[in-house]
């Protein structure tokens, strides 16, 4: 992810706060510190429109449009992250031109034309006419038009055409044409737009337990920072858990970890702190990890983030199912012995892997050889630890302790 800007945020009601300066898209992992910095200025509500725009640093330029005005920090980051991931397709110029032609200076409106800017043309380089027209072709058709039909099209008499037609508005980002494009209200303050912040883990969809047909629904994409996910549900209106139902539309865990959390979809906050510690694990230490959880049998997915807190203490060896591989396998490539390929037929492999198996108190299973090689017992290992467990108990939905 790359920033899309850098914003200076202040209080407008007491400019003598001075100011905060946020980076936008704001990272993961700088998301709770971000927000500290705006507490001693009396900003960063979870829905109110509370942070002055000072100053703006970055691209797309037109954003300087926001200075002078209040947003809402997460509505601002919403922003930057549409942009982010727009700007990586070349249509920061479709939504600088579209934002001087209407004139947006609302952060909620630019949502919306971020949302949907695809949907214009702009001519920047009069010179590449058959590349433009061919993307011309393509906007107004779908991007999925078949390789066969934009092989039959002619880019520069379809810019030819569009020029002719006089509907073009001279911007300072290129010649725009809105094809048409009407700028619906997706976003209108409350629950954002789907818009995935990283290749998920888990997706989930929440349901208000009251009045649903009333009231609007929230998806999620997991792992998210645990501050975001209080501010989204405090967005949404939801206080506790029981104002709420969640559905896993999409789980890219490990079978093994998928079945344990199967039936606990409404420990939400758990199933996050699992993702963000699964989520930059290699495929090597996912396979590890569910390999101890067949190991140890949790049956929390707070106890299987514990295993994966531990992953460590645990040694694991694919595919050797059976006492003699294991025991082949430490004699030849484990590097604890000087295998001597002369002596071949002399080594005990199933005798050794016996031996080994016994003081290792380790099992074999579908995944391969395992065993744990900690100091407290496997319940002890699972169990929360008092000062989180205490923390836990203490969070309050929407961020309220």
């Amino acid at each position: 992810m790359q920033h899309v800007m850098s914003v200076e945020l202040g209080n407008a009601t007491h400019p003598e706060y001075g100011v905060a300066t946020i980076p936008f898209p704001i990272p993961d992992d700088a998301y709770e510190s971000c927000l500290k910095l705006l507490e001693p200025l009396e900003i960063g509500g979870v829905t109110a429109q509370d942070c002055r725009v000072e100053h703006v640093d970055g691209v797309p330029p037109s954003l300087k449009a926001l200075e002078g005005t209040s947003v809402n920090v997460d509505e601002l980051d919403m922003l930057a992250h549409i942009l982010d991931i727009k700007i990586d397709d070349g249509a920061d110029a479709k939504f600088e031109a579209m934002l001087y032609a209407k004139g947006i200076t609302d952060i909620r409106e630019m949502i919306n034309l971020a949302l949907c800017c695809e949907q214009a043309t702009v001519i920047t380089d009069f010179s590449r006419l058959r590349e433009t027209g061919i993307g011309h072709y393509l906007t107004i058709n779908g991007g999925s038009t078949p390789v066969s039909e934009v092989e039959k099209q002619d880019g520069v008499k379809i810019m030819t055409d569009l020029i002719a037609s006089s509907k073009g508005v001279v911007t300072p980002c290129g010649v725009l044409y809105d094809n048409g494009m009407e700028l619906t209200q997706e976003y209108t303050g409350g629950n954002f737009p789907v818009v995935g912040y990283n290749v998920p883990l888990v997706e989930v969809s929440l349901t208000p337990t009251v009045a649903p047909q009333e009231r609007e629904g929230l998806y999620l994409f997991l792992p998210m920072p645990e501050k975001r996910l209080e501010r989204l549900l405090a967005r949404a209106g939801f206080e506790t858990a029981e104002d709420y139902t969640v559905s896993c539309e999409y789980m890219e865990l490990p079978p093994e970890v998928n079945r344990v959390l199967d039936g606990h979809e409404d420990e939400l906050f758990e199933i996050n702190r699992l993702c963000r510690i699964v989520e930059p694990m290699d495929v090597p230490e996912r396979e590890r990890l569910a390999a101890a959880v067949l190991f140890a049998k949790p049956e929390y997915p707070s106890q299987v983030r514990r295993l994966a807190e531990n992953l460590e203490q645990f040694d694991f060896i694919p595919n050797i199912h059976t006492p003699e591989e294991y025991g082949k396998f430490m004699i030849q490539k484990s590097g604890h012995f000087d295998f001597d390929e002369n002596l071949v037929g002399f080594y005990d492999y199933k005798g050794y892997g016996e031996q080994r198996t016994a003081m290792d108190s380790g099992e074999f299973n579908e995944l391969g050889y395992i065993c744990y090689t900690g100091t407290l017992s496997l319940d002890e290992l699972m169990m929360e630890d008092p000062a989180e467990q205490e923390q836990a108990e203490g969070l309050t939905m929407g961020g309220i302790t």
